[in-house]
């Protein structure tokens, strides 16, 4: 047997190798989604979207949590304080929301943004574009 009779193992053993790169590329991807989703609060944001009652809030203080997702995305911390919605009183809450550094001015103190309000746990969530 010579040489040439293994051929096949030079396309094999590349496409191989590019299949396990290609794969770990992949799974690095979905953990870092992952994790950007858990630093933002994607999840409960969601949830508080779908349930949530309908209000207005003043941005009372905005800081920089010093967080960044996608490395453009600023977590913002936001002071919010959030008007009546239904038969639920207002009152004040801190959030941590990603926001677009286009987007930080209609988020300064003194703004008043769209917010959806958990009846159940009084949860907030920013209803209106962030990114």
């Amino acid at each position: 047997m010579s040489a040439g009779d293994y051929w096949y193992l030079f396309i094999l053993i590349p496409a191989a190798v590019l299949a396990v790169f290609v794969g770990g590329a992949v799974g690095i991807m979905k953990l870092q989604r992952m994790s950007n989703d858990a630093v933002s609060g994607a999840g409960r944001s969601q949830h508080v979207l779908r349930v949530g009652l309908p209000t207005t809030a003043r941005v009372l203080d905005a800081n920089d949590t010093g967080t960044r997702v996608d490395r453009i995305f600023i977590i913002t911390r936001l002071r919010l304080q959030v008007d009546a919605a239904g038969a639920e009183p207002g009152f004040e809450t801190s959030i941590d929301v990603p926001l677009s550094p286009v987007r930080l001015p209609q988020f300064a103190p003194g703004q008043i943004v769209k917010v959806k309000v958990d009846p159940a746990t009084h949860h907030v969530a920013i209803d209106q574009p962030r990114r």
